[in-house]
């Protein structure tokens, strides 16, 4: 072979290493909106199990309207916990419907091995996850209606 054609494919190769990855690692946004009190939030999409058992790990801060949104496909009652989390959140459960059924204040995280597991009393389609005070210092509260944009 020429080198002139070894250093064209190898380009290429790169190209497509390149835009691989940025397809495997290229986080889904949305936006959940609250209706009553006009307030956007932008949040990471978390569809798969993968997504899901990562949540919010690691994070050691997360902007004010920002979040992250649990996409189940069916209605169920969750079950979540904070190992590896850093930072406590609130967890907003959410119907089919659009609707908050469940707010779980200042989760905590969890520094132990053994990390306590909350399970949500009402099912939900969707769980959003914010800073900890959110739901408190916007007024967001159970029977409120949300907008989901992806």
């Amino acid at each position: 072979m020429n080198q002139k054609f070894l250093i064209l494919l190898l380009i290429v190769l790169l190209i497509l290493l390149v835009v691989g990855f940025y397809f495997i690692f290229k986080k889904e946004k949305a936006a959940v909106i609250f209706k009553k009190q006009n307030l956007v939030v932008k949040v990471e999409v978390a569809r798969t199990i993968l997504e899901q058992s990562r949540g919010l790990m690691g994070r050691s801060s997360l902007l004010e309207n920002e979040g992250m949104l649990f996409v189940f496909s069916d209605e169920a009652e969750r079950r979540f916990w904070m190992k590896n989390t850093l930072i406590p959140l609130d967890l907003i459960f959410i119907s089919a419907d659009k609707k908050i059924v469940e707010i779980k204040p200042n989760f905590e995280p969890c520094r132990v091995a053994d990390c306590p597991v909350y399970q949500s009393k009402e099912k939900a389609q969707y769980v959003l996850e914010v800073n900890g005070g959110f739901c408190e210092r916007h007024g967001v509260e159970v029977g409120d209606e949300v907008e989901i944009q992806f």
